[in-house]
């Protein structure tokens, strides 16, 4: 019989884990792959966003804000310390290992669950959970049958089912009672008409994207925009992905931004250029790619002679206000996130402890909880997984991980 079983080895399951250790329980680490950590792997573009030091950003959701208080960044900075990992922030407060690279993190915390003698056992998908009346009997397509007093569900939601997130563990959370919102990918590219970026694959530009449903904003952010094939991608892209999934959607580029330009301060510039061919008036300004997809977007000929006076404010427009209306989504196989999951709200915020079943916790993406890009996602991951481990309980008279 095990203290509790966690099923699900990604960040919020080995995490729990190991909090777990820490308060004296024997803990059994279930996880469906052929290794644990596949996804934590694949963070930050290899770098492992740990966390972020800055004002919370996370969809409307108090249960975020109750997890982070009580483990937030001083608690997980101490956990990480606890474990030997150095830290580095950088300037936007986005915490990274000091190596910069995701494999250092994976292998403080496979050490940490091998020196706590956490049984981590792989290729072990679990199809099945029942009460008993000594906890929970947890059953995996194998036909193996594990008993445990508690039950940790940190399966991840469905974004990158390459790395292991197979919303296997909505089902699980459904059969004994809890319900799951609707299921959308999050933090993901958007798909626009693709005519007027014809040509600008691969393309980048600082820009301010904004979101519109018919002529009401939706939403705004700025940096780097990259074109591509199917429409939009980039970090600011991504932040407005949840505004753009609905009907008539449009986004609109300003990419006066990128030029260090107010839009009036460009309107300024493209007079002062009016004397300059067409084909020459944006030299400087943009690529020559994105040039001609500016005169062509206008419905302007690029040619050898100056624009006129309507025609040079028809091109600034343009360029402030490149509309493109939304196709959609890309979907879960590109997306960095689940939007959507177990309803938080049957979870006691203090300990995330189900309140409808007794024994039963859940921790990181399975549940109804998604934020921004900057670490914040895996920064919930891990803490929600260090308060189910210790049941947010105190050692010591202090918070398990206190700040240092």
């Amino acid at each position: 019989m095990w203290d509790l079983i966690v099923v699900g080895g990604g960040a919020a399951g080995m995490a729990g884990a190991i909090a777990a250790a820490d308060c004296g329980d024997r803990v059994l680490l279930l996880e469906r792959m052929d290794r644990v950590g596949k996804k934590l792997l694949a963070t930050g573009n290899g770098r492992c966003n740990l966390m972020n030091r800055g004002a919370p950003r996370y969809r409307d959701n108090p249960l975020a804000a109750q997890v982070l208080k009580r483990y937030g960044a001083a608690q997980q900075e101490a956990f990480w310390h606890s474990l030997g990992l150095m830290l580095y922030t950088d300037r936007e407060d986005r915490v990274y290992p000091a190596s910069l690279q995701a494999s250092t993190v994976l292998d403080v915390l496979r050490g940490a669950m091998e020196g706590r003698h956490i049984c981590v056992r792989t290729d072990s998908a679990v199809t099945g959970l029942k009460r008993t009346p000594q906890g929970f009997a947890v059953m995996c397509a194998k036909g193996e049958c594990y008993q445990g007093t508690r039950v940790l569900i940190t399966t991840g939601g469905l974004a990158q089912p390459k790395l292991g997130s197979d919303g296997s563990g909505f089902p699980l959370l459904e059969s004994v009672g809890h319900a799951v919102t609707e299921l959308r990918p999050g933090l993901t590219q958007v798909m626009t008409d693709t005519e007027p970026i014809r040509g600008l694959e691969g393309i980048r530009v600082r820009g301010i994207v904004r979101a519109y449903a018919h002529d009401r904003l939706l939403g705004e952010e700025q940096g780097e925009i990259l074109f591509a094939s199917y429409g939009l991608s980039g970090i600011c892209v991504m932040q407005l992905s949840a505004a753009c999934d609905g009907k008539d959607r449009t986004v609109s580029l300003d990419l006066s931004y990128g030029l260090g330009l107010s839009p009036e301060a460009l309107r300024e510039e493209i007079s002062r250029r009016g004397a300059l061919p067409a084909e020459r008036l944006l030299c400087g300004m943009f690529v020559p790619r994105l040039q001609q997809a500016l005169f062509r977007k206008a419905g302007i000929p690029m040619g050898a002679k100056p624009l006129s006076a309507s025609e040079r404010d028809r091109l600034w427009r343009t360029i402030c206000d490149f509309r493109l209306p939304v196709r959609g989504l890309r979907g879960f196989e590109s997306a960095q996130v689940t939007r959507g999951g177990a309803e938080t709200g049957l979870f006691d915020p203090h300990t995330l402890e189900s309140r409808k079943v007794p024994g039963l916790y859940a921790a990181g993406e399975v549940l109804d909880v998604d934020g921004d890009c900057g670490g914040y996602n895996l920064m919930f991951a891990f803490g929600s997984g260090l308060m189910a481990g210790s049941r947010g309980r105190k050692m010591r008279g202090e918070i398990l991980y206190a700040d240092r």
